[in-house]
């Protein structure tokens, strides 16, 4: 036995080696929790590919500048208008021009290419043409753009799709990094498990040799003490370490045990941010709505994991979502869960900034003609089911065109916020305003018959009537609105509503306008159905 015993020197260098394979372990797997943090920071990085949204803003500055020119020639503008539209389409494609925006596609789409390079030169080109106060010059763009910009309308769509498709295939390439990162990550766990495990065994293989040798030499006792007290401080630096690795996780982690008396780990964010100083933890306290709380509990322990619930949870000055998750784990023989998440509010933000924007007339601020459609025919179904009346106002601005032809578009843009924001203070809280084009709006007003409707009208009428538009230099300009008034048949849809709205409102234009009209039911002429931008 003595003979197959190692010495001294070759205990040490053994013990080095494995000492070497755990800190190497350990330094890998710093060097992968870096990497992923940084590939996971890159994700939720704010505007990190903002080419889908500059194309989509080319292509809406393309319209703009088609719809100038026809007016040009129409003369609803003046060439100098003319050169503004022309120069902020050039400004909208200029940060296109070099943009890797069809980077990641997987195959190559020509038309995109082919549309974008022809936008590019024909805006550098007009904008180069562009003069103020040159009427032939804005006569020679007028003809150019309604020649060549029309057809590229489309192709400008072809654009977008390829944009938001090298988008999501960026995207995609972006997470496989980070799942790859975790693999390694995987790897090194495994590798520190093992190198953990051959530490282990060598410490137990040299404390089995201390056991024989104290069974021979009484005076060895002091030193099995000490090895023991070493033991102990090694695994006290072990959970340490582990700690320092959930630390550095780039989710915020708590470990507590399943009846939350008793808080194994809680990460310094989570611990600053959502708890008070507790040696408990409570879900209660956790989420911001104890309905959460208590699915997110029930989840947890009915299917022993919960994976990705968005919820709003308690921040240190407000709440905040996040994309939580959890586990069911055994810990010191007692049932424990282990809870992690990360902060997903700068998403929210962005979502309900673009919903914004698709439902919000960005002059006035009301509902635009989508929004206002889609809401007038859920209004329109609920008040047939409940056999309510429902009221249409069609409200037109009188003379609208002669202020901006005599004041500048500045000043007709100024008339229609002034205009909208008495119109939401006229309305009632249920009913629904929205400018569904130029200068005119519309109310859907439920639950209500004509003759409870008239006061309302005559109110927005007289309203308008007493506005004044400033002008500058203390001069003022009126103000007064045509209404035309229909009250909803039986099976009557929206687009006949508003129809009949719309003629009531083409008489009080005929009768002298600032007035307000009643049409008839039924209506004794059709017009064409109004049509969802």
């Amino acid at each position: 036995m003595p003979a197959l015993m190692l010495s001294g020197s070759q205990k040490n260098l053994a013990l080095s080696v494995l000492v070497l394979i755990v800190v190497t372990m350990l330094g890998l797997l710093t060097a992968a929790l870096l990497l992923a943090g940084q590939q996971a920071n890159q994700l939720a990085a704010p505007n990190l590919h903002g080419e889908l949204w500059r194309a989509y803003q080319t292509t809406r500055e393309m319209e703009r500048t088609l719809e100038a020119a026809r007016q040009y020639q129409q003369g609803e503008i003046s060439g100098d208008d003319l050169v503004v539209r022309v120069q902020v389409l050039r400004s909208s494609t200029r940060r296109l021009q070099n943009s890797k925006i069809f980077s990641a596609l997987p195959l190559p789409r020509p038309r995109a290419d082919e549309a974008l390079a022809r936008i590019i030169s024909l805006s550098s080109a007009w904008n180069k043409q562009a003069h103020f106060a040159d009427e032939q010059a804005a006569q020679r763009l007028a003809i150019q753009i309604n020649r060549d910009m029309a057809p590229l309308i489309e192709p400008m769509h072809e654009v977008m799709i390829a944009s938001n498709i090298s988008l999501a295939n960026k995207l995609d390439h972006d997470r496989q990094l980070l799942y790859k990162s975790f693999r390694y990550i995987g790897w090194a766990l495994i590798g520190l498990l093992i190198g953990s495990t051959l530490l282990v065994a060598r410490l137990i293989y040299n404390y089995r040799q201390a056991r024989q040798l104290s069974n021979r030499l009484s005076e060895l006792n002091h030193t099995l003490e000490d090895r023991v007290a070493m033991r102990t401080l090694e695994l006290s630096e072990e959970q340490r370490v582990l700690n320092q690795i959930l630390q550095a996780s780039p989710s915020d982690v708590a470990f507590f045990s399943a009846d939350g008396d008793e808080v194994y780990f809680i990460s310094e964010g989570l611990q600053s941010s959502l708890l008070s100083p507790s040696s408990t933890f409570e879900y209660a306290q956790f989420f911001a709505d104890p309905a959460d709380a208590e699915r997110f509990h029930a989840n947890l322990i009915n299917d022993n994991q919960v994976d990705d619930l968005e919820a709003l949870l308690r921040g240190p000055s407000a709440p905040y979502y996040a994309v939580i998750s959890g586990r069911v784990l055994e810990h010191k023989g007692r049932p424990a869960h282990l809870i992690w998440c990360y902060d997903i509010s700068m998403r929210k933000q962005m979502e309900e900034s673009l919903l914004a924007l698709a439902n919000t007339d960005a002059l006035t601020g009301l509902d635009n003609r989508h929004s206002f459609w889609r809401k007038g025919e859920a209004l329109l179904h609920y008040t047939r089911r409940i056999e309510q009346h429902c009221v249409a106002l069609m409200l037109d601005i009188d003379h609208f065109k002669q202020i901006n032809d005599k004041y500048g578009h500045q000043a007709g843009d100024l008339a229609l916020q002034k205009v909208a924001s008495e119109l939401q203070l006229g309305v009632r809280e249920n009913d629904i305003l929205g400018r569904i084009g130029g200068e005119e709006f519309v109310v859907l007003l439920p639950h209500i018959s004509t003759e409870q409707a008239m006061p309302i009208a005559e109110r927005l009428r007289s309203n308008i009537e007493a506005l004044h538009l400033p002008l500058g230099n203390g001069q003022y300009h009126s103000l007064t609105l045509s209404i035309g008034l229909a009250s909803m048949l039986t099976h009557e849809s929206l687009d006949q509503l508003l129809n009949r709205a719309d003629i009531a409102l083409y008489e009080a234009k005929a009768a002298g306008r600032n007035r307000i009209s009643i049409c008839p039911a039924p209506a004794l002429k059709q017009t064409q159905p109004l049509s969802v931008d």
